[in-house]
């Protein structure tokens, strides 16, 4: 599962659109952090979920497969995602960077944030 926030990060670059079972953390009267899959109650709710992430109650973690999506959408010659036995970690692999973590998630959304925080200064 990805970090609260690198999906905090990621969201004010992609408008991302939750779907029934992805995973929110909805952060609880105590500051906790309560981690709840949107079903469908909260589809018929939509609007509401996506105007309380906004305004920073509600954080949604897109899956791993929304991750790569991005950036084979980004990627020039391919890339891969591969587990290294060796340091324990995932690492993704492009021909601009290598990003290793602990998770696949992880790895593949720091490498997504890169990417879009260099999509961002190009246009700046």
């Amino acid at each position: 599962m990805i970090s609260v926030d690198l999906a905090k990060k990621l969201a004010k670059y992609i408008p991302w659109e939750p779907k029934v079972g992805d995973l929110t953390i909805v952060f609880g009267e105590a500051g906790e952090e309560i981690i709840e899959p949107i079903n469908l109650k909260h589809e018929k709710e939509k609007k509401i979920l996506l105007s309380l992430r906004n305004v920073g109650h509600i954080v949604w973690l897109p899956r791993l497969t929304m991750l790569l999506y991005e950036l084979k959408k980004r990627s020039e010659k391919g890339f891969s995602l591969t587990y290294d036995r060796e340091t324990d970690s995932w690492c993704y692999r492009d021909e601009r960077m290598e990003i290793c973590n602990s998770s696949p998630e992880d790895a593949a959304a720091r490498a997504l944030l890169r990417l879009l925080e260099e999509e961002e200064e190009k246009v700046s």
